[in-house]
């Protein structure tokens, strides 16, 4: 027997094909209005922390699950595409709607690739950065930090929180929510500063 050209899913759509390409164009739409927050993101975060002069937005490329960086370009590999720097993920549309997809985070991140061209050692690092967060983070924001394998992961905005704000009014909170979060990652950047120090030697 030969195998049908279209599945069914396939043969629905060309049933609808006026509708499905209607909704096609409204979620292209969506994904341009929600990337070009993310650049609101990056512009609003950088006016406040100037010395995060290095970004990289992967909001809403299928082959992640979304992704949002600031760095400083100094930092070893600051300004590659995948820098060393505070780092938000999981936040990819088509993981924020799924019920299978993982919740957003939002870390301290140091590329294996730069660890091992300064030579770093992984427990001195999580080791700094643990002791660094008790110093700098209240007691409440102290308890909901994990440090592990080199990297400090912040309390992050749920699926259900982001989805939220993102309908809400002009998405401004949605912004606002993001600034906040990188306001209190941004604290450890004389903390980075220091551990990647070796760079410049």
């Amino acid at each position: 027997m030969a195998k049908e050209l279209m599945n069914e899913a396939e043969r629905f759509l060309l049933k609808n094909w006026t509708e499905a390409r209607l909704l096609e164009e409204s979620m292209d739409g969506v994904r341009t209005k929600y990337k070009e927050l993310f650049q609101k993101i990056i512009d609003a975060v950088q006016a406040a922390h100037a010395e995060l002069d290095g970004c990289v937005i992967y909001a809403t490329q299928f082959w992640g699950k979304g992704t949002i960086g600031l760095a400083r370009k100094s930092w070893p590999d600051g300004d590659s595409n995948d820098p060393p720097g505070f780092w938000v993920g999981n936040i990819r549309l088509e993981v924020l709607t799924s019920d299978e997809g993982e919740q957003p985070y939002a870390c301290t991140y140091i590329p294996d690739r730069v660890v091992r061209k300064l030579d770093l050692d992984v427990s001195d690092v999580t080791s700094q950065l643990a002791a660094a967060a008790k110093k700098l983070l209240s007691q409440e924001q102290w308890s909901k930090v994990d440090s592990s394998a080199g990297q400090l992961y912040f309390a992050a905005p749920t699926k259900t929180e982001l989805l939220d704000l993102l309908a809400d009014g002009d998405g401004q909170k949605f912004v606002e929510r993001f600034e906040s979060l990188f306001d209190v990652m941004a604290q450890f950047v004389p903390v980075l500063d220091k551990l990647l120090q070796q760079a410049n030697k």
